[in-house]
């Protein structure tokens, strides 16, 4: 492919063969604003790579260009599945040589360590997401514009001490937050980046694991407390009243009194809706392509690993049919008409970052609104199936054999994870029906005695 052109017919031209023709007139003039600093600087060819070898790390066709030259490399690459990204990359690394900068904070690199892992990693969205909050948990902003080259191995371990005494995480967050420390300081010691020698980051994790805290393991901290599912359920039907349409709102009481998982919510179909049950046998998934992330329906459920045995069936309860009914009569007064249950306006499904965004800023609060939420503890899905399963299925009576069917999970995964008593009280009632149980079979004490005597 020879260098982009600098007219505008050619790179029209250029853009055109090379499928972005139809990028909004925003989008086109910057991305033709910046090929033309990029044609202003770059000497290489860019080309085309459409057979890939075997050894390649990249897994299907991309562009290729060289880079300049520097001290610790003569000779350099730069990658990329989309050509859009490859511009984007070129003129952000001759936008940093043409400001004179000859080093990269510790911010910049994790950047481009995050965007080369989602180029040639395809990570879940999840993986990325958690890169971030760590990042911007544990790194201050001292730290996050320190020069990468200027960085020692004792600044990284004061730096480990010192923010590790203030948050006090747990040592599942530690690993995470040394999770992105390695991706930065690898990245930068890649032969192919130079930008250091070696990775400064200590192997030793014993002089800071000692500085978090134990999270507690136990079930009942993990799940939502019935008041606050009162709270939550009270809230949201206000909410959905006032609202024009909030289908969030609605996903987050149909997950209240189904235990569906977050996935399983999406993916719903009104034809999976049946007058007495609710048929559960599909996910909506993610992937990563061309540094996107593409949303796609997976007819399996997760405990169903890819191979469809069908899925699980949901009694459809007077609650459940309440906010089914509530939901589609408001579908039908706005004009909408989908086949998916938690469908936008425009018809379109909901995905599961928007859900766990919306059950999210329910529960903490959207700080860039200025909003506080609802000020719980949890604020995930998950905390509603773990609910469900020890707040309702349990009292009510279901063996763990059905409370498994349910939640779509083994028998091991419900006693071992999500099992739990619900109070004092539970526990007097467990001891009514234990006791009830022993009188009908004459299992009293008396009983054993005369039984027994001589």
């Amino acid at each position: 492919m020879a260098r982009f052109k600098t007219e505008i017919i050619g790179i029209s031209w250029f853009l055109e063969q090379n499928g972005v023709s139809e990028l909004s007139d925003n989008e086109l003039v910057e991305i033709i604003e910046k090929i033309k600093v990029v044609n202003a600087y770059h000497k290489y060819a860019i080309s085309y790579h459409s057979k890939v070898l075997p050894n390649d790390h990249y897994k299907q066709p991309y562009y290729y260009t060289r880079l300049p030259s520097s001290k610790e490399r003569k000779y350099r690459r730069m990658k990329s599945y989309s050509v859009i990204t490859l511009i984007e990359r070129l003129y952000n690394y001759y936008v940093h040589q043409y400001k004179n900068e000859d080093s990269y904070s510790f911010k910049e690199v994790f950047e481009l360590a995050l965007d080369e892992k989602v180029r040639t990693e395809n990570p879940k969205e999840k993986t990325i997401d958690d890169y971030r909050f760590s990042f911007d948990r544990f790194i201050d902003e001292n730290f996050a514009n320190i020069d990468i080259t200027q960085i020692t191995p004792s600044m990284v371990k004061e730096y480990l001490q010192k923010i590790t005494q203030e948050i006090k995480p747990t040592k599942k967050s530690f690993y995470k937050f040394k999770g992105v420390l390695n991706l930065v300081f690898n990245y930068a010691a890649d032969p192919e980046h130079g930008l250091i020698k070696t990775n400064p980051v200590p192997k030793n994790n014993r002089p800071y694991v000692k500085n978090c805290v134990e999270h507690s393991s136990r079930p009942e901290d993990k799940a939502f407390q019935p008041h606050e599912i009162e709270l939550i359920k009270q809230h949201l039907w206000k909410r959905i009243n006032e609202l024009k349409y909030d289908v969030n709102g609605y996903a987050i009481l149909f997950s209240i009194e189904t235990g569906v998982r977050e996935g399983e919510i999406p993916s719903l179909k009104w034809a999976d809706i049946s007058p007495d049950r609710i048929h559960i046998h599909s996910q909506q998934n993610d992937v990563i392509k061309d540094g996107k992330k593409i949303f796609y329906y997976n007819p399996t459920t997760k405990n169903e690993k890819g191979l469809s045995k069908d899925g699980r069936y949901i009694p459809l309860t007077q609650n459940t049919r309440k906010i089914l009914m509530h939901l589609k009569t408001k579908q039908t007064a706005l004009g909408i008409n989908s086949e998916w249950v938690f469908a936008k306006e425009n018809g379109d499904w909901i995905t599961t970052a928007s859900y766990a965004e919306a059950l999210y800023y329910l529960c903490k609060g959207n700080s860039s609104r200025g909003t506080t939420g609802l000020n719980l503890k949890l604020s995930n899905n998950h905390a509603f199936r773990m609910a469900l399963n020890s707040y309702v299925f349990i009292p009510m009576g279901l063996t763990v054999t059905e409370r498994a069917m349910l939640l779509g999970h083994s028998v091991q995964t419900n006693i071992q994870f999500y099992s739990f008593s619900k109070s004092a009280d539970y526990n007097d009632e467990i001891l009514k029906t234990w006791n009830r149980f022993n009188e009908n079979n004459n299992l009293s004490i008396e009983n054993f005695r005369k039984d027994h005597e001589c």
